[in-house]
């Protein structure tokens, strides 16, 4: 409506701005809980475990955050990689665990390991964001689910130090992560999974036939090469429409706002190179944790229906698979490069080589 329609209709233009106006206070409210009431309550209900409570670490270290419930399968092949790739320290808040979760976290050494009974569906941005900024002000952190593996573009050569070097000599703050989905060539129902197996070796499938691909918008300045990454395997089996795009490596400056609608940032320099986040829903606790999602909305009203359809699913066809035709065997990140699944600027290469020429 115009102006001029609003001064022949003042009831309509009343309506207009109380609309607007309720929009407006609604978001605030959302935010003022958000940012302000639910961490002072969380805070509260935070409880020390194991590991220690502060941790030292160097602006071109790595601390990885994770938030858990019921992630024992995942435990060894979780700190097994992050080890190996040369995180400084991994930090987890379990949520309600009854599988030993806790137990096996704290059989290793550098960890931090803290609880919370805290309701995940209300609380979820709460606790990471307090993770991130209890344990990792001023300094790189990584938020990554148990059941996901990072890994930078060239790993193979360029060390994880190196590559934050290569951030901060960027001036870079907000890293996008791309994720894949894993999978093995047996039925879902037909997977077995034992706390002692790495996932890398017995998932070793993904497909990529089935992403949508349009701009991402949580970058700090518009560009076409980053893309927001929607569907993949579990949109052409079950018919959802999961994002699969996340900012989960960020700079604790003090100017970027991590857990912007779950998953993004905002305030960041986002970097000229995007990272993988190798994914492995489908262990032998997929069937379980689909049944226990539906049963207890834990996720969230919107999530809950996303595991609704994998419930109908699997009840539809008990031998269902995800391999198809267009599955491919996971070798390495280099594939992606070349698919575009994955950025990699110049400068990033030259830098990648550059450090590959000096070791020789």
């Amino acid at each position: 409506m115009n102006a001029r329609r609003w001064l022949r209709h003042p009831a309509a233009a009343g309506r207009a701005f109380s609309d607007t106006h309720r929009r407006t206070l609604r978001r605030l409210a959302r935010r003022t809980v958000e940012f302000g009431i639910r961490p002072q309550l969380l805070r509260g209900r935070i409880k020390y475990v194991y590991g220690p409570r502060t941790i030292a670490y160097g602006d071109d270290e790595l601390l990885v955050i994770t938030v858990v419930r019921n992630g024992q399968l995942y435990v060894r092949s979780f700190l097994e990689h992050y080890r190996a790739l040369g995180v400084a320290h991994c930090v987890f808040l379990d949520n309600g665990s009854t599988d030993g979760t806790v137990d096996a976290l704290c059989s290793f050494p550098d960890t931090t390991v803290l609880q919370t009974d805290a309701p995940y569906g209300k609380f979820e941005n709460t606790m990471k964001r307090y993770l991130a900024e209890q344990f990792s002000r001023g300094r790189w952190n990584l938020c990554a689910d148990i059941d996901e593996l990072f890994e930078h573009p060239f790993s193979d050569r360029l060390p994880l130090q190196q590559f934050l070097r290569y951030l901060n000599h960027r001036g870079f703050s907000t890293v996008v992560t791309q994720m894949l989905d894993m999978f093995s060539d047996v039925p879902l129902a037909d997977v077995r999974s034992t706390p002692e197996e790495r996932v890398w070796e017995k998932f070793t499938h993904y497909d990529v036939s089935a992403i949508d691909r349009p701009p991402y918008e949580w970058v700090d300045r518009p560009r076409d090469d980053i893309r927001m990454h929607w569907g993949g395997i579990r949109r052409r089996v079950f018919g959802t429409d999961n994002g699969l795009t996340k900012t989960a490596l960020v700079l604790m400056n003090g100017k970027v706002k991590p857990f912007i609608e779950w998953h993004h940032a905002l305030g960041g320099v986002t970097a000229d190179v995007t990272c993988l986040l190798r994914h492995y829903p489908f262990g032998g606790a997929f069937v379980d944790k689909v049944r226990d999602a539906v049963l207890t909305s834990r996720y969230g009203a919107t999530t809950t229906d996303e595991y609704v359809a994998y419930a109908n699913a699997l009840a539809a066809n008990p031998k269902l698979t995800l391999m198809s035709t267009s599955a491919r065997t996971f070798t390495g990140v280099e594939p992606l490069i070349d698919d575009h699944f994955l950025v990699v600027s110049d400068q990033y290469r030259r830098w990648a080589d550059g450090y590959g020429s000096t070791r020789r």
